[in-house]
């Protein structure tokens, strides 16, 4: 008996142990940020969100010209130029998933802050906070940019938060699909506004877009 109990307790430290790593990893950030609290170190750095600019006419004459034959190589926008682009796309879409746009910029990572429709998430998709969530909430979202082979911009979503709750990334895509953004597969989401570009670099000063190597 005294083997099988000795048995039993290294199989149940065993599995202790893989659960603490399991939700070790799945709230890294999270976890991070409370040893940073707890050594009296301060919190991470975050972005330092702007309001859009008053138009995006500038943004979207800049856009033309690095589309036009013998543009520039490149062309820079401010955080508040790309989120003039944002909010204009989002106002032509049906339905506004996102407003009250702020964008923000950190090294090779765009953010952006706003006011979440939360009305067609089904709430069961929103876990232990759905009776804590009223149909509109804050939310941050944000993640390095990219842009696919047709020329459209794409963020992979790595940060998502919801009402200061930062949902785990192995939880973002599902919370992503049931927001029914038209183009987004898995945690990839298509940043509106912005097309026809052939790169992409973010830094917490600007954003430069390149020119596509067929014009």
């Amino acid at each position: 008996m005294g083997c099988l109990r000795t048995l039993f307790f290294q199989i149940g430290c065993l599995v202790l142990l893989v659960a603490l790593a399991f939700f070790g990893w799945v709230y890294r950030e999270q976890t991070m940020d409370l040893v940073r609290r707890l050594r009296g170190l301060p919190p991470k750095a975050d972005a330092v969100y702007v309001m859009p600019a008053a138009s995006p006419a500038e943004a979207e004459g800049a856009l033309a010209r690095l589309a036009r034959r013998g543009g520039p190589a490149y062309v820079d926008l401010s955080a508040a130029e790309v989120g003039a682009l944002i909010d204009a796309a989002l106002a032509r879409s049906g339905r506004r998933v996102v407003d009250s746009v702020q964008v923000g910029l950190l090294e090779h990572e765009l953010r952006i802050r706003g006011s979440l429709d939360l009305s067609g998430i089904p709430r069961n998709a929103l876990g232990p906070l759905s009776g804590a969530l009223d149909p509109r909430e804050p939310i941050v979202i944000g993640g390095p940019l990219a842009v696919d082979s047709t020329g459209r911009l794409i963020m992979e979503v790595t940060t998502l938060r919801v009402k200061d709750f930062p949902f785990p990334r192995s939880t973002i895509p599902v919370l992503v699909r049931q927001l029914r953004i038209p183009g987004a597969l898995g945690n990839a989401v298509p940043v509106p506004g912005m097309a026809g570009v052939g790169d992409v670099r973010v830094t917490p000063e600007r954003v430069r877009f390149y020119r596509s190597a067929q014009r």
